[in-house]
Formats: structure tokens, C-alpha cells, sequence
């Protein structure tokens, strides 16, 4: 099947680009320079970690969310629309807040943050791939993940690369943390008595 570029693009192609992708970030000293950075910010938030994105980067947000929660890492998940409507209470001092977004332009994130910001609150990290993006001007730290080729069909703008990316790197850092934590097996099956993960813990 012919697409409006006039040729198909193999699923192995596919993935095979958002593979090379996740190998880049890896070698990229720019990128591990940021990631550090952004462990030790973990490392000292004592409060929540909400994590924050519109779309796709929502469902990314979300995810990350419970990866973090199910690993031992206070988490939440926050919708920046539906929060400006009468939630924006519910962040602290000692909170951090992650925003992901691939332009940096989202306009609701836009106004999320900006509002956080007029609050007083600034301890936000934003994930992008964008250098000197709205959001990257509203955050106070950033972490900058350059996505070369999406592994799409339609000129890279469906976020397949990218969501892996920030997905796989943000739960790359999650496992780092939680070891660190001293999290076990044990906690994990403690926090986990549902499906099959908690029937093996009867046996």
C-alpha cells in the first residue's frame, strides 16, 4: 500500500528508527549531563512527583505516574486543564512538577505553568526537545531529549520516537531511584495485591 509520500514504511523500519533513537540518547553527553541533573532533584524532592502533559504526553504523563508510585516513588498524575480549575491548591514546597512536551509550546501546559509560577511555586522540570521553549522558560530546570526522526510515515509529526523516549528515559531514572531507595521484590509485592503479581505473592 502506497501512502501520500508514495511509498510504505515497514513496521521493522519503524522500529528500527525509534531503536537508533533510544541508542542516540544514550551517547549523547549532553543528554546524560541532564539526566543527572534531573536524578538529583529527584533525590531531593520530598514531597510528590506530578507529572504533567496534554495528548499523547498526557497518556506518557500518566504512565510515568505509575511507574514511579508502583517503584516507591510518591507520584501523581495531574491534567493541566482540569487543574487550573479549582486544584491548583494542591501543590506544596515540596512537591516537583514534570511537565513533558516535544515542542515546548503547548499552549495548555503554557498556562498550567504560568500559573504555578504566578502562585509562587517554581520547582518544575520540563521534558522536550526543543532548546528555548516557552515551557523551558517557565521551568527552572530542563532535560532535553533531541528526537531526529519519529519513525513515521507522514514527515515526523505522529510522536512515536519521542514518547518512547521520554518514557523509556524517565522510567530508566525511576528503576535508578528506586535501587538507590533500597526498594525491594517484598515492597513491591506489598504495594502490588491485584493480577497475577499478587497471586504469586501467596504462593
Amino acid at each position: 500500500m502506497l501512502t501520500s509520500m508514495g511509498f510504505a514504511v515497514k513496521w521493522s523500519e519503524s522500529l528500527k528508527k525509534q531503536s537508533n533513537t533510544l541508542e542516540r540518547i544514550t551517547k549523547n553527553a549532553r543528554v546524560n549531563a541532564g539526566i543527572s541533573k534531573v536524578e538529583d532533584i529527584f533525590r531531593k524532592t520530598k514531597g510528590f512527583h506530578y507529572f504533567t502533559g496534554v495528548g499523547k504526553n498526557g497518556h506518557v504523563a500518566a504512565h510515568l505516574a505509575s511507574t514511579f508510585n508502583s517503584l516507591g516513588i510518591r507520584s501523581m498524575f495531574v491534567d493541566p486543564v482540569n487543574t487550573l480549575h479549582g486544584d491548583m491548591g494542591i501543590f506544596t514546597d515540596n512537591d516537583l512538577v514534570i511537565a513533558i512536551s516535544k515542542s515546548g509550546e503547548t499552549d495548555e501546559l503554557v498556562r498550567f505553568l504560568s500559573a504555578l509560577k504566578k502562585m509562587g511555586f517554581d520547582n518544575i522540570i520540563c521534558v522536550t526537545s526543543k532548546n528555548n521553549s516557552r515551557i523551558e522558560r517557565l521551568s527552572k530546570n530542563s532535560l532535553i531529549i533531541p528526537i531526529e526522526d519519529e519513525g513515521d510515515h507522514i514527515g515526523n509529526m505522529a510522536p512515536i520516537a519521542s514518547t518512547l523516549s521520554y518514557l523509556a528515559v524517565l522510567q530508566s531514572i525511576a528503576v535508578q531511584l528506586s535501587s538507590e531507595k533500597g526498594f525491594t521484590k517484598e515492597d513491591f509485592l506489598r504495594s502490588h495485591p491485584g493480577g497475577a503479581i499478587g497471586r504469586s505473592s501467596k504462593e
